[in-house]
């Protein structure tokens, strides 16, 4: 697993003030050193698996904003 790589693609949106309900597009992902599993659970927007894969959780809650109800 690449921890470090998620965390820097996170760090990278969230720094762009990036929010989204998933990840689609290859060329965001492409640049980085990601598992088959983390490239799907960005693409789903699944928040619990990438929490289970190591992303830290105030970067996965600043880039899926729009998948936390208030």
């Amino acid at each position: 697993m690449s921890e470090y790589q998620l965390n820097k693609l996170l760090f990278m949106l969230a720094g762009q003030h990036k929010m989204v309900d998933s990840l689609s597009e290859e060329d965001e992902l492409g640049s980085y050193e990601l598992s088959q599993d983390e490239k799907d659970a960005l693409k789903k927007g699944d928040t619990i698996r990438l929490y289970e894969l190591g992303a830290n959780p105030y970067l996965i809650r600043r880039v899926f904003r729009p998948r936390f109800k208030v």
